[in-house]
Parts: structure tokens; C-alpha cells; sequence
């Protein structure tokens, strides 16, 4: 460690070759010492030996204050303001908020799911701040066929489908509303045409119901959001088919054949038309909407 007034001053020999080797000893150890330097010029370094751990210290343009560089501690150096102290922050990642950088725990994928087929309410957990969300509406029902007077039967339509990841608020409530199932209608004389599914809806997102099925086919749900960036499924929920020449009971929704592909319905579906060159058939209800929450 040494400093020194970086002059050499006239003198004898001995005297000079000292001041000479004061100097070079100063520039080689950056000024180490416990106080500041008493010469100083701009850009000087100086390693502030007065602590624990030698600190690295630079004068700034003006030569009137020392800028912190980093701490040197063994054989590292923890430059300032680029990195946070890593002790105790093991399996964390740095992140920012524009101005400083901190550590901050990492969370690992899709962690919990809510799925809704009623109207109710959902509470955003602590710590979600954004939450994946699928929206389907009420699936139309069908229409019955009646064989006297020769009436077609179309199926209902299906809930339009919505799909996005929204911005949310720990400990907020949120309202979601299911869409109802459209109804199937009765095959008598010529059958009415059956009722569309009623509209899903969470946050910003929201998702028509299916149009009840007429002598042809109800038209597909849409979706619609106040969020033009989401992702946004418009023309029903695809994965929900429903047709064929089963025989139906007119229904509120819960009855229903999916032709060739399941004996189950999913959410959303329609309901299938009466279709018979046997004999009168009802309609089949569609199935109610949903809303499934991934965070």
C-alpha cells in the first residue's frame, strides 16, 4: 500500500530516486490505503482499504468525489450497480424495474387451475398477476323433426370459444358468468326452433352463446373482448361436435349424443336436431357454457 503527491520534486539523488519509487509504488497499488489520497486528480483509482473488504474507487470527471466501483472480497469483485449481493439468493434469477436489478424467486409453469360451470366468483390468489383464461359459451339447442309434416331438424350452434392471458390483481374478486345451455324443442306438428346458449364471461373476455337449431343448423358462437392483443377463437369451441341420427329427448342442455365420438358432451356443444325417416324425434339440449382459469 502507498501514496504519494505525484511530483517529483528537485532534490539529491537518494531523495529523488525515493520520490521516484513513492510514485510508481502509489500508481502500482491504485493508492491503496484506510484514507483518501490528499492529491488527487480526475480518473485516479483508489482501493479504500478502511473496512472489512477493500473497496474500488475511481475520482470522478470533476475531481471532487470518489465514485464506488465494487467491493473486493478474496479473489472476486462485486462491480456496484451490476449485480446484487448473490449471499443467500441461491437459484434465483436477476431481474429489473428499469432502474435497479434485484433477485427474484423463479416460478415454474401453470401451478393451479379453477374450471367454472356455474355462475360465481373467483378470488385471485396472492403472488398471480397473470392468469390464462378460456371462455366458452352456451351450446344452441336443437331442433325437433316432426315426420308428418316433413320438418327438418337442424342441431344448435356451438358457444363461441375466447382464449387470452389477463392481467390480474392478488385479492381482487372476479366475476364469472356461464352461459346456459340452449333447449332442445319437442317434435310436435312443426317443432319450434330451439333456444341459443346464453354468454360466458370473465374480465374482458366474453363468449356468445350458440344459436338455436332451425330446419337448418344454428349458427356458431363468437367471441368478443375489450383486448384486441388476446388471442380470440371466433365461429365456436371446434372440439365440440354434435350430430347424427340418434333419437333425442328435448331437453335443458343436459341431453345429448355426440354422433361417432363420445357419448359425453364437452362445454359449449349444441345440441343435435331431430333426423328420422322413422318416426317423430325431439331435439337435443345443448350444454352449457364454461370458463377455465390456469395460473
Amino acid at each position: 500500500m502507498a501514496q504519494a503527491d505525484q511530483t517529483v520534486q528537485n532534490a539529491t539523488f537518494p531523495t529523488v530516486r525515493a520520490d521516484i519509487n513513492n510514485n510508481l509504488a502509489a500508481l502500482f497499488t491504485d493508492s491503496s490505503g484506510a484514507t483518501a489520497p490528499t492529491v488527487t486528480v480526475a480518473f485516479q483509482d483508489w482501493i479504500d482499504t478502511s473496512g472489512a473488504d477493500a473497496v474500488w474507487k475511481k475520482r470522478n470527471a470533476a475531481n471532487n468525489a470518489w465514485i464506488t466501483l465494487g467491493t473486493i472480497s478474496a479473489s472476486t469483485i462485486a462491480f456496484e450497480g451490476t449485480l446484487p449481493s448473490q449471499t443467500g439468493n441461491a437459484g434465483e434469477f436477476l431481474t429489473t424495474d428499469g432502474t435497479d436489478a434485484s433477485w427474484a424467486s423463479i416460478v415454474s409453469g401453470i401451478n393451479a387451475a379453477d374450471v367454472f360451470t356455474s355462475s360465481g366468483n373467483w378470488t385471485c390468489p396472492a403472488g398471480v398477476t397473470k392468469v390464462l383464461v378460456s371462455v366458452v359459451g352456451g351450446g344452441g339447442g336443437g331442433r325437433g323433426y316432426d315426420v308428418s309434416p316433413g320438418s327438418s331438424g337442424g342441431y344448435g350452434g356451438r358457444g363461441g370459444h375466447g382464449f387470452g392471458v389477463l392481467t390480474v390483481t392478488p385479492g381482487t374478486v372476479y366475476t364469472v358468468t356461464i352461459g346456459s345451455a340452449g333447449n332442445g324443442t319437442v317434435s310436435a306438428g312443426t317443432p319450434d326452433n330451439g333456444t341459443a346458449g346464453g354468454t360466458s364471461t370473465f374480465s374482458t373476455i366474453s363468449a356468445t352463446g350458440g344459436a338455436g337449431g332451425t330446419s337448418s343448423y344454428g349458427a356458431d358462437g363468437s367471441c368478443s373482448s375489450a383486448d384486441a392483443t388476446l388471442r380470440r377463437t371466433v365461429g365456436g369451441s371446434t372440439v365440440f361436435i354434435v350430430g347424427g341420427s340418434e333419437t333425442r329427448a328435448a331437453g335443458s342442455g343436459t341431453t345429448g349424443i355426440a354422433y361417432v365420438i363420445t357419448d359425453t358432451l364437452g362445454a359449449g356443444a349444441g345440441g343435435a336436431g331431430g333426423f328420422s325417416f322413422e318416426g317423430d324425434e325431439n331435439g337435443a339440449g345443448g350444454v352449457g357454457g364454461a370458463v377455465a382459469l390456469l395460473y
